[in-house]
């Protein structure tokens, strides 16, 4: 049994030349919903790359073409970060790292950006939520080697068209026990938290 993003809904799905750094409404500091969560999301990493020369028309022809054959898009960035979660309380927290209900999205933005959610089946069974407990002060660090992210790591994918200055942001849908004051019940102790990490500047240099 799979679950499966229609082809047909691709092109509804994906944002070319995405909000503009430097946009007004865009935050530039790390936030939690709900906002009681003692919880901090950040990027960290290498921050300088090398387009690779592929530019929009043919990365949505090989996209539109993956779409109708079934195959994997074409590959996203390699990248070298990695995305850390804080406790910024006096108390320890346990944060679900693993299974289904944790989902981790990394959004390109700038004048050639590209985000697609491709037509990719999953298999129906659930996947439970596992945990690791973040003492006070302390931080846990998720690797991220490729702009490939999204549900089961793998239902989001971003990509950059051309040499320029990039934003990149992460989100990701958890849960922390102790419940904060405002979560959603998520059983045993933990609340449902969404953290958003501030904006990480981005520059992609022309291959020379």
């Amino acid at each position: 049994m799979f679950r499966t993003i229609l082809p047909s809904a691709l092109f509804a799905l994906l944002t070319i030349g995405s909000t503009p750094v430097g946009a007004e409404d865009k935050k530039d500091k790390p936030r939690a919903d709900p906002p009681a969560t003692p919880l901090e999301l950040s990027i960290t990493g290498t921050t300088k790359y090398t387009f690779d020369g592929r530019n929009a028309d043919e990365l949505k022809n090989l996209i539109e073409s993956a779409a109708k054959t079934g195959k994997r898009p074409p590959a996203a960035p390699a990248v070298d970060l990695s995305i850390e979660i804080k406790n910024t309380s006096d108390k320890p927290v346990a944060v679900w790292v693993a299974g289904d209900p944790v989902v981790l999205t990394c959004t390109l933005q700038g004048k050639g950006a590209l985000n697609v959610a491709p037509p990719l089946a999953f298999t129906k069974e659930f996947r439970g939520p596992k945990s690791v407990e973040i003492a006070a002060g302390k931080t846990h660090t998720i690797p991220v080697k490729t702009l490939v992210s999204g549900y089961r790591g793998a239902a989001h994918w971003a990509y950059w068209l051309e040499a320029g200055e990039y934003e990149l942001t992460a989100t990701l849908k958890t849960g922390a026990n102790p419940a904060p004051k405002g979560a959603k019940d998520a059983n045993d102790g933990f609340g449902v938290v969404t953290l958003t990490s501030a904006p990480l500047k981005i520059t992609v240099e022309a291959k020379k």
